[in-house]
């Protein structure tokens, strides 16, 4: 009864926001789809779906009845590849049907959401408010639930016992899932945060940078390790877009003496063995995702059936896991087209945030984010297209590019001096 009363509130308040602002869409959804990821792992039910999806359709209605002409030019080829992407899953799905039954409907609603809905609900005029909102939910939801972990794990003792060697770590994770769950998120919110810290003037930019350090102390006792790699190239994006080479040098300099502080309190040998824990298994789940990948090349297993596929070439241990890989993720459950179209989808994101980086003040902590997260996707499974949070992420920020692609944006921004 509990679940439902959250439910029904979260749809409706999310809902209200939308209609009231519809610039409001991207934020809302991004905070939707961690509450999915938090109901999912409380009680894993059909419901947890429900208010990004009441928040989605109210999103295609509202953008429905928009007029055309209040809508921004669209990155046509973006979103061709997008359409092609969502129409081959279905084909998939008809094919191999999912074991999760929401796949066949939940993919080419959320890539209908995101590449079609939300660039109507920008003018022009505002194009810069809902990356922005983007940027400020997946930083402040990285600061909030690094401060709940780090309270359940310094005050409760709740946490993930990480075993290195002869010792145990009790690793920070959110109290309603796992320490990978948190430190993938911290490695978006990061330089989320180092992004607005660094566009926002006067006294804002410290409360940012506060902001950024939270989220950095949830990232960094996650000992989620392909997350930390992931924050560390997003931030060093954003110093060679912000500072060029001499940021570059301010970034290595301050990581080194961090890690030299790092090393000097728990020992080379220690961080060797954490290391070395955290990549176990992966390679064989790696070389059983491309056994499957052999035997269904062209249309793979279907969207969520990686796991059972993989079963049956991996250790007992690792049976019922993803590859750890959105590439492979994909290549098994959407065989090699559906890779080929998501690789079309990503070269053409970042050949356009490449190109319009220099003309928006916003445009490098763009590249930074993008940088984190297809950097966190060679480790992690993430399936473009999805409603959990890291899905939804990874989807609404190469969206987020066809929201950038109206024409006159950088005229505007060299006017403003940046």
């Amino acid at each position: 009864m509990t679940e439902v009363l959250v439910v029904v509130i979260v749809s409706v308040v999310g809902s209200l926001f939308v209609l009231l602002g519809p610039r409001n869409a991207p934020a809302i959804l991004v905070a939707d789809s961690i509450i999915v990821e938090i109901l999912h792992a409380l009680s894993s039910s059909r419901l947890e779906y429900v208010p990004w999806l009441v928040t989605g359709v109210v999103v295609l209605l509202v953008a429905w009845r928009r007029p055309e002409r209040d809508a921004p030019p669209k990155s046509v080829g973006l979103g061709l590849l997008a359409f092609l992407y969502a129409l081959w899953a279905v084909v998939v799905c008809l094919v191999h049907l999912p074991s999760d039954r929401p796949y066949l409907v939940g993919i080419p609603f959320v890539l209908l959401v995101t590449f079609w809905a939300l660039p109507r609900l920008v003018s022009v005029r505002t194009m810069a408010g809902p990356f922005v909102q983007l940027l400020a939910t997946t930083a402040v939801a990285g600061a909030v639930l690094a401060l709940s972990a780090g309270v359940a794990a310094l005050h409760f003792h709740i946490g993930y016992v990480v075993p290195v060697g002869h010792r145990h770590l009790l690793a920070w994770q959110w109290p309603v899932a796992n320490k990978n769950t948190l430190g993938y998120l911290e490695a978006w919110a990061v330089p989320a945060a180092a992004g607005l810290a660094v566009i926002t003037p006067g006294g804002g930019r410290a409360l940012w940078w506060l902001v950024a350090l939270m989220a950095a102390a949830g990232l960094g006792f996650s000992y989620a390790r392909t997350a930390w790699i992931a924050a560390v190239v997003g931030v060093l994006l954003l110093a060679i877009g912000r500072w060029r080479w001499s940021g570059v040098v301010g970034v290595l300099v301050v990581g080194l003496i961090g890690a030299a502080a790092v090393i000097k309190k728990a020992g080379l040998k220690r961080l060797t063995a954490l290391w070395a824990h955290g990549l176990s298994g992966r390679g064989g789940l790696w070389r059983a995702a491309l056994t499957v990948t052999r035997h269904h090349p062209v249309f793979g297993v279907g969207p969520g059936n990686s796991p059972a596929a993989l079963a049956p070439y991996v250790p007992p241990a690792f049976r019922g896991l993803t590859p750890h890989d959105a590439i492979l993720e994909t290549l098994v459950e959407l065989g090699i087209p559906g890779l080929i179209l998501l690789a079309g989808v990503v070269i053409m994101a970042i050949r356009v945030a490449v190109l319009r980086a220099p003309t928006w003040q916003h445009g490098w902590a763009l590249i930074a984010l993008l940088g984190a997260g297809l950097t966190e996707m060679l480790a992690e499974s993430a399936f473009f297209g999805g409603v959990s949070f890291e899905d939804y992420l990874v989807t609404a920020l190469l969206a987020a590019v066809v929201m950038w692609s109206g024409k006159g944006m950088g005229a505007r921004a060299r006017r403003s001096g940046r």
